[in-house]
């Protein structure tokens, strides 16, 4: 059985709970309904909203040191959810510690319910599961649910860890909240969570995602335990537009495969690959400022990421680390659609970790290569490396001078460059993709140049991922025509 998603509706009265429902039945298959969060209810309201639901209902009454929003007394609280008992949903949820002869009662009179004994933790990550699991395992309940707060990644491929070594025995609910918990969400069904949340207005726990984002991105009912995991990694990674095209890719061709976005620290590197063998990951992607420093955990690094020091692609073949880079094959064969580089004459700006990538691509298709840097020594290191040129900003009128063919700007601060360095009716591109007119780009339009956007270099270099992940698995075709629709619609309108 495939891992459930239950709409969480806080209310706050009965009327907005029905249009709630209404308006996400489709993206759910159950609904939990967060009756301490409603401003007032009686039994009878319950009732009719359980008996006109077409989903399986949870009842959760919790009481405020769980989370919840209860104002009376556990007295009184206890009393109404032995009344809601009676009303026979098709879940309860009880906090793991209420009085255990309480619940083996309502467990042994109310056969026909799923009670769950939970566990939440707001402030941090225990730092022994296992224990808070032996706390929480009762014979009186149904299914085990462990919530606690995430405060790095590391702590939610923890909890997924756990969660796929006890979902074959038990039925399991782990979840890590907060921003770094969302893989906990979304790869659910992956480690046999057998279900997950989202909220249907108000959110009840820090980091959910919606149940429309986990189903239109990441096709939550279609994950199984048979899911490839591929994943963005870097600090920040929240403006990524990884996640949505290649989920699209992966919808297309329907492939098995899943792809999210882990922010990482640095420091965390090392024991986050420790982690990821545990769990199927098959492929990551890499950014910044993680290009380099993945290099001392790769099993075998491709002959250009050696050349260049940094990789952007890692694929995962019999727990072995493959490293690749894809950025500068994106870059050119994203200029190559205007025009083939071989004989003709480059100038790149910049001459960091970004543009060498590129400039190595550009020497193999047999470019002219001149670099232009602010740190001329850097440009000139670099150049000797590729047979080109290079030097500082000073550089830039005998550059022009002498002419260029493809002018590629690969510094996040295109303010610096003056409008006369950029010749007129060249070949102008920006690795930049956000936003799309640069201010380098919209310079370039001024001199009438042929314009290459840093999101065309975006499409290529994930097109080139692809290829890597799924050789035999995907038309690339049509997989770019896929990419590059997303990526044009997102910020292009």
């Amino acid at each position: 059985m495939n891992p459930l998603l239950f709409g969480v509706i806080t209310g706050p009265n009965f009327q907005a709970a029905e249009a709630a429902l209404s308006a996400s039945i489709l993206s759910i298959h159950g609904i939990e309904l967060r009756l301490d969060y409603f401003e007032e209810f009686d039994i009878e309201e319950v009732k009719a909203f359980i008996a006109c639901c077409p989903l399986p209902v949870m009842l959760t009454l919790r009481r405020q040191d769980q989370g919840g929003r209860f104002q009376g007394s556990e007295e009184e609280r206890l009393n109404l959810l032995k009344l809601l008992c009676q009303l026979k949903p098709a879940f309860i949820d009880l906090e793991f510690d209420v009085p255990a002869t309480w619940r083996k009662k309502l467990f042994e009179s109310y056969p026909h319910i799923s009670f769950l004994s939970s566990y939440h933790d707001f402030h941090g990550m225990p730092d022994d599961l296992e224990a808070v699991y032996s706390q929480v395992k009762t014979p009186h309940a149904h299914i085990y649910k462990i919530a606690v707060t995430a405060n790095s990644s590391l702590d939610a491929l923890k909890v997924l860890c756990f969660a796929k070594s006890h979902s074959n025995q038990d039925k399991i609910i782990a979840i890590a909240m907060g921003d770094y918990g969302h893989p906990s969400r979304i790869l659910a069904p992956v480690v046999g969570t057998f279900l997950t949340y989202a909220p249907l207005g108000d959110s009840t726990a820090p980091g959910q995602l919606t149940a429309d984002e986990l189903q239109s991105v990441y096709r939550f009912s279609k994950l199984n335990r048979n899911t490839q995991v591929f994943s963005l990694i870097g600090d920040p990674v929240d403006k990524s537009l990884g996640a949505l095209i290649h989920n699209a890719v992966f919808e297309d061709a329907n492939l098995n495969a899943v792809y999210i976005k882990i922010p990482l620290k640095k420091e965390e590197i090392s024991a986050f690959f420790n982690l990821c063998k545990h769990l199927p990951f098959k492929g990551f992607s890499i950014t910044m400022p993680h290009k380099e420093a993945v290099l001392a955990y790769l099993t075998q690094p491709s002959s250009q990421v050696k050349n260049i020091g940094a990789c952007n692609t890692i694929h995962v073949v019999d727990h072995k680390l493959l490293g690749f880079n894809t950025d500068g094959i994106g870059a050119l064969n994203a200029i190559e659609k205007r025009i083939k580089v071989k004989g003709k004459r480059v100038v790149f700006i910049g001459a960091g970790g970004a543009a060498k990538a590129l400039i190595y691509e550009a020497a193999e298709r047999g470019a002219q290569i001149t670099i232009l840097n602010r740190t001329p020594e850097k440009a000139i290191d670099l150049a000797l490396s590729c047979n080109g040129r290079g030097g500082g900003w000073e550089l830039f009128p005998e550059a022009c001078k002498s002419g260029y063919d493809v002018i590629v700007n690969c510094i996040p601060d295109s303010d610096q460059i003056e409008e006369d360095w950029i010749l007129p009716g060249k070949i102008a591109m920006d690795i930049v993709y956000v936003p799309k007119d640069t201010p380098f780009l919209m310079k370039a339009k001024r001199q009438k140049c042929q314009i290459v956007y840093g999101y065309e270099m975006f499409a290529q270099q994930a097109l080139e991922q692809e290829r890597i992940w799924f050789l035999k698995e995907i038309d690339l075709g049509r997989a770019y025509t896929i990419i590059e629709k997303v990526v044009r619609q997102l910020l292009c309108g």
